[in-house]
């Protein structure tokens, strides 16, 4: 099912989201038993539905999203990789996307993560028409699970235990550009490398495998099969040889 058009500008990136209190009270919540629901879950993303509720996030995600430099979505078809709580594709929703599909494995099926069930909760509450697939990155295939003018695959990269596998996925499902958002390492080196975290070193998360520099991002990219890259800038500076990069790519 395509979604609502919207053929408005982009939202402020300070613009919360709009909830709507008959909808609340379709799905049996007031603004304030909502805000109880959100303050007994773990959240990753932090979503801002006005007048003081938000939700507790762990990720800078305004700060992020201002640091993706997103593209003109309006009546395009998107693809958020990683989705998490979901915050990327419900904003891509509210910019105009023709259509979203929010993507998550890892996350949405963790032992004792409260991300799918954020997600269907943000889903419910904004009468959203995202849609969700619940496949882990490295099995996505475009002949498959369709393929989209946008792909967004933030926070992901470096989870991966074979990046050239996860991309090889991630080009199947592009046909116009990648937003890419990862850590990298080895800022010092020019020629393209990968710095490989040994189990509990970062930051104590195992499910850290490799910090690539730029440089190597942006061959993996070409060598999978995308025509063009560029680097948007390093958004957070975690030290002088880490941070968190931005690359733009397209088919």
């Amino acid at each position: 099912m395509l979604l609502r058009q919207r053929p408005v500008p982009a939202p402020a990136l300070d613009e919360p989201f709009e909830l709507d209190d008959g909808r609340l009270a379709e799905l049996g919540f007031t603004r304030e038993s909502l805000a109880e629901e959100i303050g007994r879950r773990s959240w990753f993303h932090s979503f801002d539905f006005g007048a003081g509720l938000v939700t507790p996030g762990r990720d800078v995600t305004r700060r992020k999203l201002t640091a993706l430099d997103l593209p003109d979505v309006r009546g395009r078809s998107v693809i958020d990789i990683g989705a998490y709580d979901g915050f990327f594709s419900f904003e891509a929703e509210r910019r105009g996307a023709s259509r979203v599909v929010a993507s998550d494995h890892w996350a949405w099926t963790w032992p004792g993560e409260d991300a799918c069930r954020n997600f269907e909760l943000v889903h419910a509450v904004l009468d959203s028409n995202v849609e969700s697939l619940e496949v882990p990155a490295q099995h996505l295939l475009g002949e498959h699970h369709g393929t989209y003018d946008v792909t967004l695959f933030l926070g992901v990269l470096y989870h991966a235990p074979d990046m050239l596998q996860y991309l090889r996925a991630v080009r199947s499902v592009t046909t116009g550009m990648l937003v890419l958002e990862t850590v990298v390492d080895a800022l010092d080196v020019n020629r393209p490398m990968a710095a490989f975290y040994p189990r509990g070193t970062f930051p104590g998360d195992d499910s850290n495998h490799w910090g690539p520099n730029p440089a190597c991002v942006e061959e993996m990219l070409y060598r999978v099969g995308f025509d063009r890259v560029e680097r948007r800038g390093l958004w957070i500076r975690a030290s002088r040889t880490r941070g968190r990069m931005v690359f733009h790519a397209w088919v």
